[in-house]
């Protein structure tokens, strides 16, 4: 399962169960690509969630929209999945409308809950082999401590994920948490994809570069990115 952009950074691509880390600058463009990577793996035909912890369903949909996709008759087909942590920081109830989203609390104990209901009940087909992006996984850290997050995905979330046979891109905000949360959250993960933005000749540029993988070598170099007017995101040649 290798979405075109991903593709790109890792010719060899990565197997079922994978999770992967992306650590981001604030003023780096990886929400553009969060949704350029949905978009083109849907177009691939690679079912897909996108979770958003940082913006609004409707942010989602019509950026969705806006590449070309009929949002509405993805979520029939369940080709495309909005999981909604952002909503419920809100306040607002969730149980009147967007009836087609799924909503996920941020404390991770209602996580578990739910968890272990799908391991308990058999993983359905229809779960299975799925890309899952977060746009920011660390605004769990304003609702959880640190220790919790490292010890539900060790004991909980990572081996959810494998049962699942999914791709999940998990992305947090460089400098929120202490190194020791960054490096214990980094051994967890299969691979480790950096988004920077730097200002050189008077303009920001932007970057990504492959980190790491486990158990194999990668070309870990900075590459540029470039933005463009529609939103789209391509590596600069």
């Amino acid at each position: 399962m290798v979405p075109p952009f991903l593709k790109e950074l890792v010719p060899s691509g990565f197997e079922y169960g994978a999770n992967l880390l992306v650590e981001f600058d604030s003023d780096s463009v990886w929400y553009e690509t969060s949704l350029m990577i949905a978009a083109d793996a849907i177009r691939v035909g690679i079912k897909t969630d996108y979770h958003n912890f940082q913006h609004t369903p409707d942010d989602i949909k019509k950026a969705l929209d806006r590449r070309g996709l009929d949002v509405k008759k993805l979520e029939d087909n369940d080709m495309l999945w909005i999981v909604d942590s952002y909503t419920v920081q809100t306040g607002f109830d969730t149980s009147k409308d967007q009836s087609d989203i799924t909503h996920i609390s941020v404390k991770l104990f209602g996580w578990s809950i739910g968890l272990a209901k799908d391991l308990k009940a058999g993983i359905s087909e229809a779960m299975k082999r799925r890309l899952h992006i977060d746009d920011n996984t660390g605004i769990l850290l304003q609702y959880n401590e640190e220790r919790a997050i490292i010890d539900f995905w060790r004991t909980r979330y990572i081996p959810y994920s494998r049962a699942r046979e999914c791709v999940v891109v998990h992305a947090i905000l460089k400098g929120v948490a202490s190194p020791s949360f960054y490096k214990q959250y980094e051994s967890l993960c299969d691979g480790i994809i950096d988004f920077k933005s730097e200002e050189r000749e008077n303009e920001f540029q932007h970057y990504v570069r492959v980190r790491s993988l486990s158990g194999r070598g990668c070309d870990s170099r900075w590459r540029r990115l470039r933005l463009s007017d529609n939103g789209e995101v391509t590596l600069v040649e």
